[in-house]
């Protein structure tokens, strides 16, 4: 932090310089490979201590008790061309499960991610998400990376299920924080 004058203002300046340190952008990191089909939790006990992705792992941004994952941002890709159903879910540790949202998935055969792997470039939202709390899709059925988005703060846990799989046969999910 650099050396400012006591006063207001420059407080404030220093104050906005020392948060400003602590700004990430992740790489993407594969956090789940779905080769079938999962169930979506139909009971909600407290209690959840692990999930897909620990945004208080080292890997995910976390720093002791906190961490930068405020926003994730999901892609996938898959291998065939297909449609799936993946379902997300979060929790604080020693919460229940909470639905975030459902998003139907597709790949077209033409878009190549390498080899046999399709990109996935079309995903339906379905939120139940808190009203105020962003989360979008962005880019869909534009022949590119579709891309999903939601503010994670509160949760510790963030789990993906895949209720349906047709024609992919190995899914995989891919995240970053920011």
């Amino acid at each position: 932090m650099d050396k400012v004058k006591d006063s207001g203002h420059c407080r404030e300046m220093a104050v906005m310089h020392e948060k400003a340190q602590f700004s990430a952008v992740d790489s993407y990191n594969e956090v789940k490979a779905v080769t079938g089909t999962s169930s979506v939790p139909t009971t909600f006990p407290f209690g959840v201590t692990s999930g897909d992705m620990d945004l208080l792992a080292p890997k995910n941004g976390a720093v002791g008790i906190e961490t930068r994952a405020y926003r994730l941002e999901i892609i996938m890709k898959g291998v065939t061309a297909g449609t799936a159903t993946v379902v997300i879910t979060g929790a604080s540790e020693g919460g229940p499960e909470e639905h975030i949202a459902s998003i139907d998935v597709s790949s077209a055969a033409d878009i190549v991610e390498s080899g046999t792997f399709r990109i996935i470039d079309s995903m339906i939202l379905t939120s139940t998400h808190l009203a105020g709390c962003s989360i979008a899709v962005a880019d869909s059925g534009n022949s590119r990376v579709a891309k999903f988005g939601f503010d994670a703060i509160g949760y510790r846990y963030i789990n993906f299920y895949i209720p349906t799989l047709t024609t992919i046969t190995d899914l995989r999910i891919i995240a970053r924080y920011f």
